[in-house]
């Protein structure tokens, strides 16, 4: 394989902080090449150098031998990069070849002034059809699944006659079904000479379709190579610095009695489910997009109207019809979209701490800040929070530091019972870490009871005390996280084996 890319000594400051100290990366052509690093590690600050939104302050970039300068997005699309970002940017009302085509119709008759739409439909078949795609050209964006709708955003970018791709967390929103139809995509890309920076915190992805890997760490290489030099445990090493013999802390040993039980509880996403959750256990609850592992939580939590079934809190039966009523009966719920969902993200760390508990750090309707900046500097120990003043707004935070506001603002409520769907999606493997710990203090330290929706059967796995398995809506299997396996994890959510244990042949 031939360079595709050369990046040489890039270097970056903003103000007095140098971000990117003497970076090189490598690109050939036809190859997958992993960009790692924990938040923070410069990874985004290269590709924005690479893709236009920012200038490096010294270095060179080459591309197929030449040296190019890059001085805004439109330079860089103009030599062939396109990158593909986390978020769609996708209008649904339109088809699918009229988003790849958007602001590049291709037009016709006198001066072009004619949008032809037959032309464009025309041209996204054949990329549809030279890529091996799965995907109608005239259907909206709306009826399209995930997976899908990254499809044609990965369309977008191969119109422009792009020769590079950076891919930022592709599959953070997928199912397990469609990250591996997108590999196929990938793979596809590959066989045309593209050359594809993939960025990832999934191990197991990079160990499945990276060629090359670049690690950073404080806005320096730290290490490349091969695919073949790198295994989870080194990549982990080079990431944090520091050996990670286990990700996961300790099991706790000592598990107290029921705290919550669901009896024969069902609406229009989960059906009889009877779960039972003790004070200081991790109770997992695995399964894949749209099994009804996740709608548990927000039935629990009077997000979903519960049909029929009972809730019991310590013995006693409760209503849940809303989140305030949850609330009050010392129940947390921090969901997987945390920046929508979970934060203000214009606010500072410790003005989103307060936010569900105000009522705690006010006297007759004024707030007191005495107390409420003690809260903050409290969870900002207690969880390891980096940052650098309280007031700083959320949105300037790393993911994993994003996380842990979200779990001192629902701390602060003193719960009972904390629920946790998807708790470290898109955060990197150092938080990850720190995450775990933070989650298992609070069941060996503080007995609270936890239940965790999760997909990643390596987090649910190691952090899990039992496992609850979801096909469908329903529960079915339960198994003791030392007996299982993710292989036994993934038959029983994707029905290869039936509720009696049976694998199911086709």
């Amino acid at each position: 394989m031939d360079d595709l890319l050369k990046m040489r000594s890039i270097t970056k400051s903003f103000g007095p902080v140098e971000v990117l100290k003497d970076v090189d990366l490598t690109l050939m052509r036809g190859s997958v090449h992993a960009l790692l690093g924990s938040n923070g590690a410069g990874k985004s600050t290269l590709m924005k150098i690479l893709s236009g939104n920012h200038m490096s302050d010294s270095g060179e970039v080459y591309l197929k031998g030449k040296k190019i300068s890059i001085v805004d997005p439109k330079s860089s699309k103009e030599n062939g990069i396109s990158i593909i970002h986390q978020e769609f940017n996708l209008i649904p009302d339109l088809t699918v070849y009229e988003n790849v085509f958007l602001g590049k119709e291709i037009r016709k008759g006198f001066l072009n002034f004619i949008n032809s739409k037959k032309e464009s439909l025309k041209h996204t078949q054949k990329l549809i059809d030279k890529y091996g795609l799965d995907i109608d050209a005239e259907k909206p964006i709306r009826e399209l699944s995930v997976g899908e709708q990254q499809v044609v955003e990965i369309l977008k970018a191969i119109s422009e006659d792009s020769s590079i791709l950076i891919m930022d967390e592709p599959t953070a929103a997928l199912s397990i079904k469609e990250s591996e139809r997108l590999f196929e995509v990938v793979e596809s890309i590959k066989a045309q000479g593209i050359g594809i920076i993939y960025i990832s915190h999934r191990l197991d992805e990079i160990q499945r379709i990276c060629d090359y890997v670049t690690v950073m760490r404080d806005g320096k290489n730290i290490k490349e190579g091969g695919i073949s030099e790198f295994s989870n445990e080194k990549i982990i090493e080079y990431m944090v610095g520091t050996k990670m013999e286990n990700m996961f802390p300790e099991k706790n040993n000592i598990i107290g009695e029921d705290l919550l039980a669901l009896n024969h509880l069902s609406n229009e996403f989960i059906n009889n489910i009877n779960i039972s959750v003790k004070k200081g256990e991790i109770l997992g609850l695995f399964g894949l997009i749209g099994s009804g592992h996740t709608k548990v939580l927000d039935a629990l939590f009077g997000i979903n109207k519960i049909m029929e079934g009972v809730i019991l809190i310590n013995g006693k039966e409760e209503k849940i019809s809303s989140p305030s009523d949850a609330k009050k009966l010392g129940i947390a719920y921090v969901t997987e979209n945390r920046k929508e969902e979970g934060l203000i993200l214009d606010l500072g760390v410790t003005d989103n701490i307060i936010i569900p508990s105000m009522k705690l750090y006010a006297s007759y309707g004024v707030k007191n800040q005495k107390k409420i900046m003690n809260a903050g500097k409290y969870y900002k120990e207690k969880l390891s929070i980096k940052l650098n003043h309280l007031s700083d707004p959320v949105v300037n935070l790393s993911g994993g530091n994003q996380q842990k506001v979200v779990l001192s603002k629902w701390l602060a409520t003193q719960p009972e019972v904390i629920l946790l769907s998807e708790p470290t999606r898109g955060i990197d493997v150092g938080a990850r870490s720190e995450i775990y710990r933070i989650l298992t203090n609070l069941t060996t330290e503080e007995e609270k009871a936890v239940l965790m929706a999760s997909s990643d059967s390596e987090e649910v796995l190691g952090l899990s005390d039992r496992i609850l398995i979801f096909f469908e809506g329903k529960i079915v299997a339960e198994i003791k996280a030392e007996e299982a396996t993710p292989e036994i994890l993934m038959e029983y959510a994707s029905g290869a084996r039936n509720a009696e244990g049976v694998k199911i042949d086709g």
